[in-house]
Parts: C-alpha cells; sequence; structure tokens
C-alpha cells in the first residue's frame, strides 16, 4: 500500500513537472504584444562588443524623462541582446490620446558604471547617438536596432526587427 502511495505521489509530481516546463516554453514561444495602453519599443543590438550599460532619453507628446538598462549583476550587456524593452503607459504620460510623437535618444556606454539618476559617466565612455522620432500608436510595438562600435561609433536604425 505504502509502495503504490509513493509510486502515485512521483507519477504526479512528473505530471505536474512536465506540465510546467511545456507551460513555460509556451509562454516562451508566445508573440510579443503591447497592451492597449501602451506604446512599447523593443530595443535589438546588433554590436561588435559587450557594453556596460544603454542610457535613453525621451520626450514623448512633452513628457520628457531618461534611465537606461544595465545588468543587475553588473556584468556587460551582451553585444547580441535582442530583447531589451522600454514602454511608455497612457497613465504614465498622463493622455487619453490613441497616438503619440516620439522622440528617443541613445547613448551607449562603454563600460560597466554603476547607474545614477542624473546618468553622469566618464565621457570617455559615453558615446551619443543620433535622435530618432516617429509617430506611435498606443498598443503597438516599435522596432530599433542599434548597431555599431566604440571605435566607428553607434547607430540607430528603426522598423528593423
Amino acid at each position: 500500500m505504502k509502495k503504490n502511495i509513493k509510486v502515485s505521489i512521483l507519477v504526479i509530481l512528473a505530471l505536474v513537472i512536465v506540465f510546467a516546463v511545456v507551460k513555460i516554453r509556451m509562454i516562451d514561444d508566445a508573440p510579443l504584444q503591447a497592451e492597449d495602453d501602451e506604446i512599447k519599443v523593443n530595443i535589438r543590438l546588433d554590436l561588435d562588443e559587450d557594453i556596460g550599460l544603454f542610457l535613453i532619453s525621451y520626450d514623448v507628446n512633452g513628457a520628457e524623462g531618461s534611465g537606461g538598462v544595465s545588468n543587475a549583476d553588473h556584468s556587460m550587456l551582451k553585444k547580441d541582446s535582442k530583447d531589451l524593452y522600454w514602454s511608455f503607459y497612457k497613465e504614465q504620460l498622463e493622455t487619453d490620446a490613441d497616438a503619440a510623437d516620439v522622440k528617443l535618444s541613445f547613448t551607449v556606454v562603454t563600460d560597466y558604471f554603476e547607474p545614477n539618476y542624473d546618468n553622469n559617466y566618464p565621457e570617455e565612455y559615453t558615446i551619443p547617438m543620433d535622435a530618432i522620432s516617429f509617430h506611435a500608436n498606443f498598443g503597438e510595438i516599435y522596432y530599433v536596432t542599434i548597431k555599431g562600435s566604440k571605435v566607428n561609433g553607434y547607430q540607430v536604425f528603426i522598423g528593423e526587427s
């Protein structure tokens, strides 16, 4: 009797693990979507080397701000990172509009530094790019690709998926 209970528990546990793995793979394979009140920017890196920080300054319908992307473990961002996301929400922008004019400016910090709210980093490690502007609809995803190197500079391209 005890042996049957142990076998039953092991079978149930195995089924739960298999179900969990299948569910996780389904989530990973799900297509990227934006919420109805969100403008999502998918940033992909296609660089010659890893970078320390990736800074973003924005102006969306007059709402300005900045931030950035770094690894919490202080490691470098991989040169071929494909899914860095930046989102703007209607509530954040205090708007009920269905669309917005977006201006994004990107800066690469070539070595890792502890992130700071002022985005002040040594100039010799900081490489700004030209700004991009586009009209964006809420509920849509916009793809941005960053290409280049610290030697030749970095360029930003919109619309490359």
